[in-house]
Parts: structure tokens; C-alpha cells; sequence
């Protein structure tokens, strides 16, 4: 990286250096059986260059070659930008949990055929697939104006689908989770969870009605959720395309409904005090008590606006940055999701939902098939519903929220929300 910078410093031209390295194990489990032991390492140099007001850039993995970054960066310099480098940020943190970068292959192993073993003592005829991966690494970032900023990090994540048939009724269920120490990691909520949707999966219902009140799961949000965060995104609000482009200070959403992005939650795995430009991060209201707070920028996207980058500067693997979001809190209510249930004559509880993210996501518009959910009446739970289908719009939906739970999950690693209820949606459902 030295002598990159180096062969930039001498030739007058401005840019940034970004490395990253990683190390990925993970474990696979199918049909119950160990399948699969994988670890896989990579490393790799992005160059990014400002010559005469236009970008540049490229990047290499494994050895890199300082001449060949620098020639092809300066020849690719043609992207339009008004970007000024941040100037001496110096920063070193470390999210580096010695305990989780410490396990090895077996006790990744053991750790996923206990939670196998758990769930079959339980429910023998269960077929269950499982992977567990361990995933270290680090990224750098130093440019010509004195940045010199560096990120440690270490995760381990489980995931579990399950599946249970019975005759032509076939049931899927997944859940997971993340953390980043390893005194985090739950195993019992993980499994606990998988037997309560069991439990609750053995009758199927049909709801009476073709609108009803809908109970979004924190795994479920993300249908609501998405538009708005990709309408908030400085790229779309650049392209012309974002549906919220002027109603910055502006109530749009229902006044229970807050949106905060906070880099500094330390239980989130995006956890972070500067972006991958070398600019410091800081907790944004993107959604205050329903009033739209402001949009997100990288660097690039900020100068084109006129504004200056708000911290959002992120890439993924040698990718140029662009913008971006790190942990993301939804404020959570005060009633229990078992009273708010309680509270409606008869409710649909979403969990899984599939296609989620197709069509056009920006217009909030969403006719989702319903994978996983369950059917209340008077507080007791029904059954689960089969062939079924939720539509209605995310700006109207969250524009009129009945009710946020005080209970909340984290989905992800980086989205802490609680169980979102819409007074109403249409419900089609076959048969």
C-alpha cells in the first residue's frame, strides 16, 4: 500500500487505497449428516484515483501489482466527480473476539450436531439442514490527504431450515442468527424458536376475511422495510427515482415509527466508527417519529448533491464505495406482542415470505406469497395458513401503524426491530 501511495504522491494525483483480507470456515449439515468442511482466504487492493474532477479505479486480489493498479486506475479515469478526500483520519479498531476466531473445525462441528441432535431428540421424522460459518478479517484504508484507518473484525453465524412432511403438507422453517463474540451465541433461543413454529404448524387455517390486521415478524419486516431504505439511498435520490427525494423534514410515516441507523451499537455486526472512505460515522435518524431525517452518502454521490458525505461510504469486497448502512434500530412500542394479538378478533402473524424484494421495490407496492404464518382469533392461535397471499403498500403501511411490539430481534446481525402490526392488508388465500 506504501508504495502505491508513494507512486501517487509522486505523480500529483489524489487517491485512496483500500485492502481487505479474509478468512471464511464453514460447516454444511444436509439431511441431517455432516456434508461439507470449506475454509477459503482472500485478500485484495482496490485503487481509486482523482484526476482532473474524474474517477478512476482498479483493483486486484491475491499479490497485487502496484505498476498495473496505477496504470489501469489513471486509465479508466472518466467517471465525472466533485469528491475531496477526507483529510487525517487515524483510526484502529478492533471487533477481533479472541474465544470466536479461536474455534476450530471441530468445535464448529460439534456446536452444529448439538443443535442437529436437539432438534431430532425432539422430532424425530424432522429433516434438517444447518450451516455454520466463522468468518475473521480486516480492511484498510490510506489516501494521499493522511488517512490511514484500519477494522478488525471476527462473526459467527448459524442458519437452520428444517423440513417437516406429512402427506402433501409440506412445512419449511429457517431460522439464524450472528453475533461477533462468541459469549453471544444462543443456541437454546435459536432452537426454542424452531419449536415453538413446530408447535404452532400442526393445524392449518384459513383466514374469514379478505382484509385483515397483519402482524409483521422481526424476520418479516424487511417487505416493509426495504423500500424505504432503498428510497433513502443518495444513489436513487441522484437517478431521480426515489419517491421521498423531497420530503426531507417532512412527516411521511406514522409518529410511532423511528428509524435510527446507529454505527455504535455494540450487540450490531456492522459496528463501525468510520466508513470505508475514512470518514467518521455517527448516528443518524433516517426516520424520527415519522418525519424523514435526511438521506445517506458515500463520497461520490454526497459531491454531486452539493453535500458533503454523511459516514455511508461502503464496499462490498474490492467494489468502488457506494452508499450504505451499518446497524439499523426500530424504535419498539410498549405493548407485548402477546397483548397486541390478543387485542384483535382475528389477526394473520407473518413470518417468512417469499419473493420479497422482486418487482418494483422503490413504488413500496408488494403482493407477497406468505411462506410462513399463522392464523389468531381472540389471542389463541389457529393454525398456520397454506396458499396464501398479503398485498397493500409499504408507505401506506407503515403511514398507519396500529402497534409496535416491545419485544425485538435482531434479523441479520444489523436490523433490531420489533413485530410490526398494519390494521389492515388484503389476504387472499386459495381453497
Amino acid at each position: 500500500m506504501e508504495e502505491i501511495l508513494k507512486k501517487l504522491i509522486s505523480h500529483n494525483i489524489k487517491g485512496d487505497v483500500f485492502f481487505r483480507k479474509g478468512l471464511s470456515t464453514s460447516v454444511t449439515f444436509e439431511a441431517n449428516k455432516l456434508k461439507s468442511i470449506e475454509t477459503s482466504e482472500s485478500s485484495g487492493i482496490g485503487l481509486r484515483v482523482i484526476i482532473d474532477g474524474k474517477i478512476g479505479y482498479s483493483s486486484q486480489y491475491g499479490i497485487h501489482n502496484a505498476d498495473w493498479l496505477f496504470e489501469k486506475a489513471v486509465a479508466t479515469a472518466n467517471i465525472e466527480t466533485n469528491l475531496r478526500l477526507p483529510f487525517q483520519l487515524n483510526r484502529k479498531e478492533s471487533f477481533l473476539d479472541e474465544n470466536l476466531a479461536g474455534l476450530s473445525v471441530e468445535d464448529l462441528t460439534k456446536i452444529g450436531k448439538g443443535i442437529i441432535e436437539r432438534i431430532l431428540k425432539a422430532y424425530p421424522d424432522i429433516i434438517c439442514n444447518l450451516e455454520i460459518s466463522k468468518d475473521t478479517g480486516e480492511i484498510i484504508i490510506t489516501n494521499t490527504e493522511g488517512v490511514d484507518c484500519k477494522r478488525e473484525k471476527s462473526t459467527l453465524g448459524i442458519g437452520v431450515h428444517i423440513n417437516r412432511i406429512k402427506g402433501t403438507d409440506m412445512l419449511d422453517v429457517y431460522e439464524e442468527g450472528a453475533v461477533k463474540e462468541l459469549d453471544k451465541l444462543d443456541s437454546e433461543k435459536l432452537i426454542s424458536k424452531l419449536f415453538n413454529t413446530l408447535e404452532g404448524s400442526k393445524e392449518i387455517a384459513k383466514p374469514s376475511k379478505a382484509y385483515l390486521p397483519v402482524i409483521f415478524t422481526p424476520k418479516a419486516v424487511y417487505v416493509l422495510l426495504l423500500p424505504i431504505i432503498s428510497s433513502l439511498n443518495g444513489k436513487i435520490v441522484i437517478m431521480g427515482a426515489s419517491p421521498l427525494y423531497d420530503k426531507v423534514w417532512v412527516k411521511v410515516f406514522d409518529e410511532k415509527f423511528s428509524l435510527i441507523e446507529d454505527p455504535f451499537n455494540m450487540e450490531g455486526l456492522a459496528s463501525t466508527t468510520f466508513d470505508d472512505e475514512g470518514i467518521p460515522t455517527k448516528t443518524f435518524p433516517l426516520i424520527e417519529n415519522g418525519v424523514i431525517g435526511g438521506f445517506y452518502f458515500d463520497l461520490h454521490t454526497a459531491s454531486l448533491m452539493g453535500r458533503e458525505s454523511n459516514g455511508h461510504g461502503f464496499r462490498g469486497g474490492l467494489n468502488q464505495p457506494s452508499p450504505g448502512l451499518t446497524n439499523l434500530i426500530i424504535s419498539p412500542g410498549t405493548q407485548s406482542i402477546r397483548n397486541i394479538i390478543a387485542s384483535l378478533d382475528e389477526v394473520l402473524v407473518v413470518d417468512q415470505m417469499m419473493g420479497v424484494g422482486q418487482g418494483n421495490v422503490l413504488s413500496g407496492e408488494f403482493s407477497i406469497n406468505v411462506h410462513l404464518g399463522y392464523l389468531y382469533r381472540r389471542g389463541e392461535i389457529v393454525g398456520r395458513v397454506k396458499d396464501t397471499m398479503v398485498a397493500g403498500n409499504a408507505y401506506s403501511a407503515l403511514s398507519n401503524i396500529l402497534a409496535l411490539s416491545k419485544e425485538t430481534e435482531w434479523i441479520g446481525g444489523t436490523l433490531n426491530t420489533p413485530y410490526i402490526c398494519i390494521p389492515q392488508l388484503t389476504v387472499v388465500s386459495k381453497g
